[in-house]
């Protein structure tokens, strides 16, 4: 074994502590980052003399590189080194790009994007960047879902968060997961099942419901595990209403179709997990707000660096919200009915058979009696 220099060993131990230095620069939280590049960034340092000392009246006189925050001047803050506008922090320009990754982590569409960056970070011209880089992402191009024709049937929001579940059964790359969201915060859950079996998908709900507790309602499709008699025991004991929609269409269960959309779209994502916590952490379009404070009266915290007030516990406005919801699904069956020119059905009449065009030859259904 040859001898080692006193020079070898030198450069040695710099190698080790250059390595130490940047996995420490690696692992640095991202405010501390954040705080760093701020103090380092010419334009926002200029931004912050113009919020300690004051804006000029006109814009032609301050510099050319700041003029982009001038309309934003009366929302601008700063606090601990770094620069606000609003709640949301500024971001320096050399951690634009590795921001912009963060913002599309799970392979959002731009909507989803936008309610994630409107919650924690800005910059002058963060909309077109976001939407540059949904539009060029190639694994969300390949994954683009196709347009559905299923008929759109929309329900009331609950009084409660996680009073009425759906939940479906899908099965992805020879695969099978039990998908359950939430009504009312479409706050979602996907299971991987080890088997199909009743008891299986009984075991997985029991998990969910220790966690969230037991739901006032489930609405399922009519498949071998939650027909048989052992899931219809499973409901009485637990104590909630099983709902099943029509063998012949189960596109009654909208929610829980379009909750294995999701799912699916999730699943296929480089890191399921990292989609999963995006999904949970956006804003919905119906509701306005995120499945995560809707459920939990709080946000989660995800990559995205964002103020230890914004996770602080604060239950949403639920009146706003269910409008938010009724007005967006009167949007969405304005849209459905115009686009496929759909018309009310007369009402079953009693004791006149009624055929089924996708039942068997010559079978008739004869209405006894009505709900009513």
């Amino acid at each position: 074994m040859a001898d080692i220099t006193p020079g070898d060993l030198e450069a040695e131990v710099k190698a080790y502590v250059d390595s130490v230095e940047e996995d420490l620069r690696v692992r640095k939280p991202i405010i501390e980052q954040l705080k760093d590049k701020t103090g380092m960034d010419g334009e926002l340092l200029c931004v912050l003399r113009y919020i300690r000392n004051g804006w000029s009246e006109y814009l032609k006189s301050v510099p050319l590189n700041v003029s982009a925050y001038f309309k934003e001047r009366g929302s601008l803050s700063e606090t601990n080194g770094l620069v606000l506008r609003g709640r949301q922090i500024v971001i320096p320009e050399s951690l634009r790009g590795d921001m912009l990754q963060r913002i599309h982590q799970g392979h959002q569409g731009l909507t989803k994007c936008r309610e994630r960056y409107r919650g924690a970070v800005w910059w002058p011209g963060i909309a077109n960047d976001v939407k540059r880089l949904v539009s060029s992402c190639k694994h969300c191009n390949i994954h683009k879902p196709s347009q559905n024709k299923e008929q759109l049937i929309t329900t009331p929001l609950p009084d409660l968060p996680w009073q009425k579940l759906a939940a479906d059964l899908c099965e992805l790359k020879s695969r099978h997961y039990l998908i359950v969201i939430d009504y009312f915060s479409r706050w979602l859950e996907i299971l991987e099942l080890p088997k199909t079996t009743s008891d299986t998908v009984i075991q997985k709900l029991k998990g969910i419901f220790t966690r969230f507790g037991i739901p006032e309602q489930l609405m399922t499709d009519n498949g071998p595990q939650f027909s048989a008699e052992q899931f219809r025991h499973f409901a009485a004991e637990y104590d909630f209403h099983h709902v099943t929609s029509s063998p012949h269409f189960p596109q009654a269960n909208g929610m829980a179709e379009r909750a294995v959309r999701t799912a699916k779209w999730i699943l296929k994502q480089d890191d399921p997990h990292q989609a999963l916590l995006s999904y949970r952490s956006t804003h919905t379009e119906p509701t306005k707000d995120s499945p995560a404070r809707l459920l939990m009266g709080r946000e989660i915290r995800t990559t995205l660096p964002v103020l230890k007030e914004s996770l602080q516990p604060m239950w949403p406005d639920l009146e706003k919200v269910k409008t938010n919801d009724v007005k967006a699904k009167q949007c969405y069956e304005k849209y459905y009915n115009r686009k496929y020119s759909t018309k009310p059905l007369p009402p079953l009449r009693k004791g006149v058979d009624n055929h089924h065009n996708g039942a068997a030859p010559g079978s008739n259904a004869t209405l006894l009696h009505t709900g009513d």
